[in-house]
């Protein structure tokens, strides 16, 4: 039986297959279209496009792309790069831009408009336009993880991460940030496993009453 093992990401073969993961993996808020595809753009493809060499993949041994772990070490300067060279090549009449109205009522639901928003203006962080940005100093690498559900609790999101921050610290990463689904309390355990904690500014204007908060997610951040 072959052994599952951590590589780079390969742009030539493990696009489609890492689309797959993300599809799979999806969250059920946008496991429907045109949010699916939109999302698509905003949490993997714009990852692969720009900075492949921060992108690793699990490997099921037999050359197929089972999980990867993408992400930036510096997010300000990502984002920059994300409204320069990758907002321009969307197609829009796959992804509208935010500022056209189209007829379609359901690129028009606050969601899907906001993730239209999203994706045209490099919007990857929780931490994008917090304060004076001081926090996203602190930890500007950020990340995003997703493994076929067969390939989970086998210890390799752990590994994936290990490996992931080595190469971002590598690169210059003091410190690094991750959103996630306030409601998911497996993988809140998870990343707290992992030296994660919830950040300690408010990020939503105080309108939750809480830190690290922002509507429905939390911003989890470690040192490096």
């Amino acid at each position: 039986m072959a052994t599952p093992f951590i590589r780079p990401f390969n742009t030539a073969t493990d696009q489609d297959a890492g689309l797959h993961v993300f599809y799979t993996t999806a969250d059920a808020s946008v496991s429907h279209e045109p949010a699916r595809t939109i999302s698509s753009y905003l949490y993997y493809c714009a990852y692969t496009h720009l900075s492949p060499s921060t992108c690793l993949v699990l490997d099921d041994g037999a050359g197929l792309a089972v999980g990867y772990i993408i992400g930036t070490p510096d997010t300000a300067a990502f984002s920059s790069h994300w409204k320069s060279s990758f907002a321009p090549t969307l197609e829009a009449k796959l992804i509208p831009p935010p500022h056209l109205s189209t007829e379609d009522p359901a690129l028009e639901t606050p969601l899907v408009k906001g993730l239209r928003k999203s994706v045209y203006e490099g919007a990857c962080s929780m931490l994008q336009g917090v304060g004076d940005r001081e926090v996203l100093r602190e930890y500007p690498a950020h990340l995003h993880i997703n493994i076929l559900p067969e390939f989970t609790g086998k210890g390799w999101g752990g590994k994936m991460v290990g490996a992931w921050l080595e190469v971002v610290k590598e690169l210059g990463a003091q410190g690094v940030h991750l959103g996630m689904v306030r409601t998911n309390e497996g993988a809140r355990r998870f990343y707290e496993r992992l030296g994660f904690r919830l950040c300690e500014e408010v990020l939503d204007g105080g309108a939750s009453g809480k830190v690290g908060r922002q509507d429905g997610a939390v911003c989890l951040v470690k040192r490096l």
